[in-house]
């Protein structure tokens, strides 16, 4: 079972993603480890590896939304002693640059790891919702 430590994340967690697509970066950022060793491939498509690489790319991705609404579906959640994992089903309606609302579906996969100051975002990867299909 998790410890308080691990809901107080997922809820911060929920919240950062919320304020990213309203245009603020920075509760994500704070989410986020800040050591060289962390990932993101973004809906965006693309891939970033170490802070130095995160952390412009959060911003950037924040500036393409404004106006958003978020919700999440959990479809899995491993809480081990120093690693954790997310997969969700993440919902959103946001103006994307200067279009109109657009709405979204997401397959996440996030990985957290403990470190001195508590539980870290350290990859998280998200890529559109299809519906299941056969090969071609």
């Amino acid at each position: 079972m998790a410890d308080k430590s691990w809901d107080k994340i997922m809820e911060l967690a929920k919240a950062a993603n919320t304020a990213m697509i309203q245009g603020n970066a920075k509760p994500l950022k704070e989410l986020y480890s800040h050591r060289e060793d962390i990932t993101v491939l973004g809906g965006f498509g693309g891939f970033e590896r170490g802070w130095s690489e995160v952390e412009p790319r959060l911003d950037w991705a924040a500036s393409q939304f404004s106006s958003g609404s978020f919700s999440q579906e959990e479809v899995s959640t491993i809480v081990g002693t120093d690693l954790a994992m997310t997969v969700t089903i993440e919902r959103f309606t946001a103006k994307i640059g200067s279009g109109k609302d657009t709405s979204e579906e997401l397959r996440v996969t996030q990985v957290f790891r403990r470190e001195e100051d508590g539980w870290r975002l350290v990859h998280r990867h998200g890529d559109p919702l299809v519906n299941k299909q056969a090969p071609s």
